[in-house]
């Protein structure tokens, strides 16, 4: 055991950007510091005194200080630590007194997290472009259809100079439907048709399956510009989608005698 604990300690080097006795200095004093004092201190720490900072190399004499060390405190147990190699290695063996320590944070500390208190934490990625990005997708080209959303909200600015993600929710909004209707069977000779509220995933999907299908009619020869001319002329009212929504509120509402509340 000694002998291969020896090997391990020997081939065992300090890293030449990161000196051993400044991460031994900051180790220790997330260890033996007190959690609510920030006060720095002129004493040298243990691990500072067990690792000094002009040491490169483990030598043999710090191998053989370690594992007497070891020895010692298995014989005489960690009360009767003595070298600075024994005191260290029986706080390290003895963890629970630094588990029980409790965080006490600063007044600063309290009043940061109460300015965050009502601040909700950002998604990652918006959930409408997301769902426009896979709409446009093909053959599973993410990338590429998120570069072509990215190209045709360039240009809505550039046309609007307004912020073109606001832009593209309100064109959503305005062009997405309320209502749909679904068929069910009645097990009679006849069938019926049933109105249902859509949510606004629901709508914002055939708002763009429509912007969608209206950019494929139009002539120019790149799919972003094309695109970029939908949203807009979706935005200022012009877009056919407008008439499909119109059909879906006008069958919703011949077959509302069959609504569900």
């Amino acid at each position: 055991m000694s002998i291969m604990m020896r090997s391990l300690l020997r081939q065992a080097q300090l890293h030449p950007t990161t000196p051993r006795g400044l991460a031994g200095t900051i180790a220790t004093s997330l260890r033996f510091n007190s959690s609510n004092t920030t006060e720095k201190t002129s004493n040298i720490s243990l691990t500072a005194q067990v690792f000094p900072l002009h040491k490169e190399n483990i030598t043999e004499s710090d191998v053989d200080e370690w594992l007497n060390a070891v020895k010692h405190m298995r014989k005489n147990g960690t009360g009767g630590a003595s070298t600075e190699s024994e005191v260290f290695i029986s706080q390290l063996a003895q963890p629970e007194p630094f588990l029980q320590e409790k965080f006490e944070p600063t007044a600063e500390q309290l009043a940061e997290v109460e300015a965050f208190a009502n601040k909700k934490v950002p998604l990652p990625k918006d959930p409408m472009i997301e769902n426009f990005t896979n709409l446009i997708m093909r053959h599973g080209k993410k990338s590429k259809a998120h570069k072509i959303l990215s190209q045709a909200l360039y240009i809505v600015y550039l046309k609007t100079r307004r912020d073109p993600m606001q832009v593209l929710a309100e064109t959503l909004d305005k062009l997405g439907p309320l209502m749909s209707t679904k068929v069910e069977k009645t097990g009679a000779a006849k069938n019926r048709t049933v109105p249902y509220p859509l949510n606004q995933r629901q709508r914002n999907r055939y708002a763009i399956t429509w912007i969608l299908e209206g950019a494929e009619k139009k002539k120019s020869s790149d799919y972003s510009v094309r695109l970029a001319e939908e949203i807009l002329s979706a935005f200022e009212g012009k877009s056919s989608g407008y008439d499909r929504k119109a059909q879906m509120h006008k069958s919703s509402i011949a077959h509302r005698a069959y609504i569900r509340l």
